[in-house]
């Protein structure tokens, strides 16, 4: 008989998954539910509620805007809609009887494994530390690491040491931790001193298969992609395409699709094209028709989803060190370095050597594929909660 495993978290999947946190929520569990009955418990402050069935062993509960929730918002006086609240506040509910909580208790009560995706709804397993039942962080970021770095505003970082305490408690008192590169697992070990055994490697992935076939391109300038969520690091990258690349690289059209485009609205740059929220098949399609994708990221933490799908759509990319943190790419083999300083410079110097860029985008393609399947990091994490299950 199948082990059943809740999952927790402060976001929903969409399906088709299309941002980083989501793809990695959606494929991980996906795969995953080929060893396991698994219910995902997820906050949903903008979307439908319910449950959604993906398949006999894999569901989602989404949890839509609770009662108590202006309350919380009243007691912060803050408004609501910005990143850092969004996540305080949810922390913030679980000192209320909400339905999050109710329905926790409810399917805990039925479940082998208990699973936190990130540490802002730790406090709602009011049984963590008390019972016997396993628990698994399976991290996206270091988070508090990632808050200090792009929390802006002084009141939500007051919270930070709250942040620190609940990702410390998590990373030391569950029994199995993943997280998503070398580095990160470090950040871990070094900030928090847990057991450096039970905390194992969990990379972001890709669908190999997901692909639509590269168009030989024809655009009269050549297309650089940039996709992102509405999220600060996202929205730095963008500001940067606009404020810096788009006058020093004219002979570029800049293509940036995703919700980190919501800010710039009234930007009039020509060779600029925001498209706004972008849908699977929309973005499917971008991927086979641009001729090189960016990743001016400058903050953020985690492996960046994006640059596994660019790489593995068989797209030459040009990114920073951040943009490709965890991930172990060589410069001019599997993709372009560029920082901030010389970022438009390295553009304006390889974007029309076709054999070059195409000898890199197909070393990164075969790298990325081989090494970042979600059906092999489903796997390798099957492995290390049978080991656990087994002890």
């Amino acid at each position: 008989m199948m082990k059943k495993l809740l999952v927790l978290n402060h976001f929903p999947t969409v399906y088709p998954p299309t941002s980083g946190g989501t793809l990695r929520y959606f494929h991980i569990y996906q795969e995953l539910s080929s060893y396991y009955d698994i219910t995902l418990l997820s906050q949903t402050f903008n979307h439908k509620g319910g449950i959604f069935n993906y398949s006999p062993t894999f569901r989602e509960y989404k949890v839509e805007k609770d009662s108590f929730y202006n309350q919380v918002v009243q007691k912060l006086q803050h408004n609501e809609l910005s990143y850092e609240f969004a996540l305080i506040i949810q922390t913030e509910l679980s000192k209320f009887p909400c339905l999050y909580k109710s329905l926790f208790e409810t399917l805990y009560k039925s479940s082998d494994l208990i699973v936190h995706e990130s540490p802002f709804l730790h406090r709602y397993d009011q049984h963590f530390g008390k019972d016997h039942k396993l628990r698994v962080y399976n991290s996206h970021n270091h988070e508090y690491k990632l808050a200090e770095q792009i929390w802006k505003n002084e009141q939500a970082r007051h919270f930070l040491p709250v942040l620190f305490g609940m990702e410390k408690n998590l990373v030391n008192g569950a029994d199995l931790v993943f997280s998503t590169s070398e580095n990160e697992r470090n950040s871990f070990i070094t900030m928090y001193k847990p057991n450096p055994s039970k905390i194992k490697l969990a990379p972001n992935g890709i669908h190999p298969a997901a692909w639509l076939p590269r168009k030989k391109q024809s655009n009269e300038k050549p297309a650089a992609f940039f996709i992102g969520a509405e999220y600060p690091p996202n929205i730095e990258s963008v500001d940067f395409i606009i404020q810096h690349l788009a006058d020093r690289c004219p002979e570029i059209n800049f293509v940036v699709g995703g919700g980190c485009c919501a800010p710039f609205a009234n930007s009039s740059k020509p060779n600029v094209k925001l498209l706004g929220r972008v849908r699977h098949k929309q973005k499917l399609r971008l991927l086979a028709e641009v001729d090189f994708a960016i990743n001016p990221m400058f903050t953020g933490a985690g492996v960046n989803l994006k640059t596994l799908e660019f790489l593995s759509a068989g797209i030459p990319l040009f990114s920073t060190d951040c943009g490709v943190r965890g991930v172990e790419l060589i410069h001019m083999k599997h993709y372009i370095h560029a920082e901030k300083k010389d970022f438009a410079d390295t553009l304006n110097r390889y974007h029309r050597n076709q054999s070059l860029l195409q000898e890199i985008s197909l070393n990164g393609q075969s790298y990325i594929n081989e090494k970042y399947s979600w059906s092999t990091i489903a796997k390798q994490m099957n492995g290390e909660i049978q080991k656990l299950i087994a002890d």
